[in-house]
């Protein structure tokens, strides 16, 4: 940090003189007053390519243990394809939204958009340790309205065995909270959680994607104390790259709701969501 300063003040000084600024009392400034100016110039090249590696080097951050991958390439569509592509099905299109906007960052949270205006939607968030939930809409039609849990939800490993499927992750606490208007204004919660991923397997997911690694995660929820007798089931179909493609809730063993994102489509989402507590 105090080399990548001491470059922005040297590239300012270097600026300063070029465009006939206030001589400055830094020796770099003194330095450049008497430095010709194409010798400057070659100076300013290679303080911006330092600055750059830097830069780049500070989003590189994590990296799983050998032998061991980051499953955020399944959860979250990858950034050449997301960054102007999502994915359209039935009943609704899913677009992906990562902050920070890299593949991946060591924490951070991401969008899971069900319309191009921002209405429907999942907010999931990571660190090195978990993937986990965060929110979900309340009512479609607004999107100031929202469930969120009071302690992000831990729903898989963040680094699992290559080719294995994740750890079991139970959760006691699953509190969370009505917002409407942007605001909280009661509390409850889905009982205890059991939280599965599966190893990956090749699937059709169909549409323009096609065969595809996927890995399914398994929420269950609204179980007892001993973390038995699930009453919910959401599972999550994750491909390598693309993220979400199929969605199923199933309730006492029926299906009672469905999803299928499988056509990758050009686009862009225009809005956001407009409430900072839903996603920070």
């Amino acid at each position: 940090m105090v080399l990548t300063a001491t470059f922005r003040e040297v590239l300012s000084c270097l600026d300063a003189k070029a465009s006939g600024g206030t001589t400055c009392a830094s020796d770099w400034c003194l330095q450049a007053e008497s430095t010709p100016d194409e010798v400057l110039q070659m100076t300013r090249s290679v303080v911006l390519l330092v600055l750059s590696l830097s830069a780049i080097g500070a989003a590189q951050t994590f990296s799983c243990p050998n032998e061991q991958i980051d499953v955020m390439k399944y959860f979250a569509m990858d950034q050449a394809k997301r960054a102007a592509h999502f994915m359209s099905g039935k009943p609704n299109p899913l677009y992906t939204e990562v902050f920070p906007n890299e593949d991946f960052a060591a924490a951070g949270y991401w969008f899971w958009l069900k319309s191009s205006k921002a209405h429907g939607f999942d907010v999931k968030a990571f660190d090195p340790d978990h993937i986990y939930m965060r929110s979900t809409e309340l009512k479609w039609e607004d999107n100031r309205t929202f469930k969120r849990f009071v302690h992000d939800l831990p729903i898989a490993a963040r680094c699992v065995t290559e080719g294995e499927p994740g750890p079991e992750i139970k959760v006691a606490d699953t509190a969370f909270q009505y917002f409407s208007s942007c605001r909280a204004y009661k509390t409850s919660t889905v009982g205890t959680a059991v939280n599965n991923l599966d190893a990956p397997l090749q699937m059709d997911a169909g549409g323009n994607v096609g065969q595809v690694w996927t890995r399914v995660l398994h929420y269950h929820y609204n179980c007892n104390k001993s973390f038995q007798n699930c009453k919910d089931e959401e599972q999550f179909y994750l491909a390598n790259g693309y993220g979400l493609w199929q969605w199923k809730h199933y309730r006492s063993g029926s299906l009672i709701k469905s999803a299928l994102m499988n056509n990758m489509e050009s686009g862009r989402v225009a809005a956001t969501l407009p409430c900072s507590d839903s996603y920070q």
